[in-house]
């Protein structure tokens, strides 16, 4: 209460010295006290004063409760952010989202006027500049000097166009100027120094309600608004590091050497229900196992399954929880069938064919969206399918900037006598009771305990001509249920493809186009009617 008056001592020796000031106000919140005033009277005359009183009460005491939930909690009025990592992050820039996630939540701890302030968010730019910097090259002394001022314009342009979208998605957002925040901020310190003026002169008017009013708007309004104004603005400073965030981590990663429309065209095109048609698109699923494993045979199933009626599928997917739209995804990937490894020899007594031929199939497989290690149930885990499944795991694990496809395990030749005497499907390989079920589930568990917790998916199948199972059934939802990872797998892949070019080729590239657009100009000028003098 000292500080208040004090405060509106200092107001009321400015209004004396600016007396032109003073009139102006008077005329503007005068004609709101006396209506203010003859309202309270009104009421006290008509007996409503104690209700109005109350309903004043429980209305401030709801404006603070709401205020403050509503522009904090994560259910906000406000535009909701992304704290999720895109999916274009491989597990190295993930690394580097925490340190945006550190640098957003200093907005806690700044003020009102620290949020106004335009340096700190330059200050905040240049800070989370070098922390990236840092972050990827930890060796360099001028981390910043690695950095293409082309490619860090085109980071800066996306981060603006992606703020300048989520802002217009607040009413009037497009049309607030910086001068606008500044008066905001004025009008709204007038209003509650006139506020804080009714509240002293209310008393004397009316005790009863005055000092109802004094005690709502100290203890409850009066905070709850100011928290209010703080998180809308914490939310802009969120944002606007959560968006130059994203795409200076595109930037240090490389992925933004393909320019800034490329990047756009790769990364923000709406995704469609109906089967996609880019060839640049199709997700590729490579099936590698051992030699004579039955890779051929699941591949040729496979497709069989999407030339004749496709309901069964659907129906499964559906009886799962799925969306049996994934059928349409799944009948444009396409199968990849890796050279199988030998397996003529123990892993410390293996041949060097066989070492190449495992190492050949490790280079082939990294490159695409899906893996399918295939196993043969008769044979079990052999040392050279363990081999194989530790060093696909291992360059994952050395190449930090790729981002690993999702791996599944199928194991063939289950309807082998190996299994059980006859084979009678369907079949419930999680939970059946039959020697057969009892029999692939442990295969499974040993498989589990064996491989990197990177296959951690598994499903098996058994493909006579006579009667197959397993592959709609069990293998197809499988990879239905992966294709998510398996398109984020291949956009980070087509990203780093096209930024992994080199210099010299984009030069070329470049020059090549500009020889293009002059060519084309020379001709429409060449053929152009000549007009007569």
């Amino acid at each position: 209460m000292r500080e208040t008056l004090r405060q509106w001592r200092l107001v009321l020796g400015a209004l004396l010295r600016e007396w032109r000031t003073g009139v102006l106000l008077l005329l503007l919140i005068g004609p709101v006290l006396a209506y203010m005033g003859f309202g309270t009277l009104w009421l006290f005359e008509k007996g409503w004063l104690l209700a109005a009183v109350i309903a004043w009460i429980v209305a401030g005491g709801l404006f603070a409760i709401l205020a403050a939930r509503w522009t904090s909690s994560v259910r906000t009025v406000l535009p909701p952010l992304d704290w999720e990592s895109p999916r274009t992050f491989s597990p190295r820039d993930r690394q580097a989202w925490k340190i945006v996630e550190r640098h957003a939540h200093e907005a806690e701890k700044l003020s009102m006027d620290d949020l106004f302030e335009a340096d700190r968010y330059i200050e905040t730019g240049k800070g989370l500049l070098r922390d990236l910097a840092a972050h990827y090259h930890p060796q360099s002394n001028f981390p910043l000097d690695e950095v293409p001022v082309v490619e860090l314009l085109s980071a800066l342009e996306l981060a603006a166009e992606d703020l300048a979208k989520l802002t217009r998605q607040m009413p009037g957002g497009d049309l607030v100027t910086l001068s606008h925040w500044r008066r905001a901020v004025q009008v709204a310190g007038y209003i509650s120094k006139a506020n804080d003026l009714y509240a002293l002169v209310s008393p004397f008017l009316n005790p009863l309600s005055g000092l109802t009013r004094v005690g709502t708007r100290e203890l409850i309004v009066k905070p709850a608004w100011k928290n209010m104004q703080q998180n809308v603005m914490r939310w802009f400073f969120q944002a606007y590091v959560n968006r130059l965030g994203v795409h200076l981590i595109e930037l240090f990663s490389g992925r933004l050497a393909i320019g800034a429309d490329q990047y756009r065209r790769l990364t923000r095109r709406h995704r469609l229900p109906s089967p996609r048609s880019d060839s640049d698109e199709t997700l590729v699923i490579n099936v590698v196992g051992a030699q004579e494993a039955g890779k051929t045979r699941l591949i040729a199933t496979a497709r069989e399954v999407f030339q004749g009626d496709d309901r069964p599928i659907r129906a499964r997917l559906e009886g799962m929880g799925l969306d049996p739209s994934l059928v349409d995804r799944l009948k444009n990937v396409k199968y990849v069938e890796v050279p199988g490894y030998s397996t003529t020899g123990g892993r410390a007594g293996e041949s060097r064919s066989d070492r190449q031929s495992r190492e050949s199939a490790v280079a082939m497989s990294v490159d695409g969206d899906m893996l399918v290690l295939v196993i043969d149930g008769r044979k079990g885990l052999r040392p050279a399918d363990l081999a194989f499944a530790k060093e696909w795991d291992g360059y994952f694990i050395q190449h930090p900037d790729r981002e690993p496809p999702p791996a599944l395990v199928v194991v063939t030749g289950v309807d082998r006598p190996e299994f059980g005497a006859v084979w009678s499907p369907p079949y419930n390989w999680s939970e059946g009771q039959s020697a057969r079920e009892a029999a692939v589930r442990n295969l499974f568990e040993s498989l589990r305990a064996d491989l990197p917790p990177t296959f951690s998916t598994f499903a098996a199948a058994g493909l006579p001509d006579q009667s197959p199972f397993g592959l709609v059934e069990h293998v197809l939802p499988a990879f239905a249920t992966q294709l998510h990872r398996a398109e984020r797998a291949s956009l980070v892949r087509r990203l780093q493809a096209a930024s992994s070019r080199s210099k010299v080729g984009r030069v070329l590239s470049q020059i090549g186009e500009q020889g293009k657009s002059a060519w084309t100009r020379l001709k429409s000028r060449r053929g152009a009617p000549k007009t007569k003098a």
